[in-house]
């Protein structure tokens, strides 16, 4: 699993910092191009995320799906090479988006089970994923100053042949598999359950709050005097918060409620977005930062922990695929288009907007934890 992680995320990576740059570069698209290319990914992991996850639970087999995931991904990304006009760009965009981040989700679920077998801590494991996530940003990122952009395509095959590599070691499951000729539940029934409904939101809410941050927060300092070198450092700033709160908070963190978790990463994000918008101040952005840890990594732990509780065994995959669709796919569009028009109109002021998204899903996160019984560890 470990390796399964550090390969995904080291292409999650790359992909995220790097590809733009060489769709703009190498492939000769125009900015508004890049933005148009890049939300195929987001309707398609959005559309196909839960159908995968689903497909996980029916059949009972991660490995295969993770497997035929990984090698599709790797494939869908070589035809970005002959993909010359927006249209076709756009259309293997969509076809990636299909493959790749639904793989997510899956693993998250894998891992979780995995854990509770055999007795490791799924925030250690996952840190493995963030400390990959932020290698690679900082080692490709020095070997493209020497020798071009041109290089991240060949990088990111590389990345990606690893995580098809690494999905061959997943672990099968240890429940015998469905036939495949069973109906299973379909993913919607789960929509139908309030407590999970509240989680999907709740999540998809503190996180989604993080999307001006992510499109907006290097233009913004930038145009405060901020160059892009300490930009970077902030943003490194906050991978390294995440590592080290799943890493040296084991302990504490496993014996928090997931409404806990959920409620301290709202609050951190209602606290970091406040800053943000009030001020540019380099030192007062290196203290806020660190509460990354808060604002993504309690977020995402608590709700992973909310859904296993929540859901049966049997379509838990399904939900973690549903997660994703609401925070990657729906909340971080939603929060992310409310950004966008609100920086238009007072620049900094959007980060307030984010601030209150991110207290509206902590006031989910309170509903959550006042409709469970007291002596639910809900």
């Amino acid at each position: 699993m470990a390796a399964f992680y550090a390969a995904s995320f080291s292409a999650l990576g790359v992909f995220l910092q790097f590809f733009p740059t060489w769709l703009h570069d190498v492939q000769g698209f125009g900015k508004g191009d890049i933005a148009v290319i890049l939300s195929a990914q987001t309707i398609s992991r959005t559309l196909a995320g839960p159908l995968w996850s689903q497909w996980v639970d029916r059949s009972g087999d991660p490995r295969r799906v993770l497997s035929l995931l990984s090698a599709g991904a790797l494939g869908a990304f070589a035809l970005f090479v002959w993909a010359p006009s927006l249209v076709i760009a756009w259309c293997v965009a969509f076809l990636f988006g299909c493959l790749y981040p639904p793989m997510h989700p899956i693993a998250d679920a894998t891992a979780v089970r995995e854990g509770a077998r055999h007795g490791y801590s799924f925030g250690r494991l996952r840190v493995v994923g963030s400390l990959s996530f932020l290698v690679a940003i900082l080692v490709v990122g020095a070997w493209l100053e020497r020798t071009g952009t041109s290089q991240v395509y060949v990088i990111l095959l590389g990345c990606l042949f690893a995580t098809a590599l690494a999905s061959r070691a997943v672990p099968r499951g240890a429940a015998p598999a469905r036939k495949l000729d069973d109906a299973p539940e379909p993913w919607w029934r789960l929509l139908r359950s309030a407590p999970v409904v509240v989680v999907l939101l709740c999540s998809a809410l503190i996180q989604g709050s993080h999307a001006a941050y992510y499109q907006l927060s290097t233009v913004h300092w930038g145009g405060h005097g901020i160059d892009k070198s300490v930009a970077a450092i902030l943003w490194a700033e906050g991978v390294l918060a995440e590592i080290v709160l799943l890493f040296f908070a084991r302990g504490t963190l496993d014996r928090l409620r997931p409404t806990t978790l959920l409620l301290a990463g709202g609050l951190g994000a209602v606290v970091r977005w406040v800053f943000v918008g009030a001020t540019t101040d380099v030192a007062t952005l290196l203290a806020v930062n660190w509460l990354h840890a808060l604002s993504f990594a309690a977020t995402y732990l608590g709700a992973i922990r909310a859904l296993e509780r929540r859901v049966p065994a049997s379509q838990r995959a399904t939900a973690q695929g549903l997660l994703g669709a609401a925070t990657s796919g729906g909340g971080m569009v939603f929060c992310g288009l409310c950004g966008g028009f609100a920086y238009e109109a007072v620049g900094g002021g959007a980060f307030y907007v984010m601030a209150a998204f991110a207290g509206l899903g902590t006031a989910a996160a309170l509903w959550l934890r006042r409709t469970q019984p007291r002596s639910a560890t809900r």
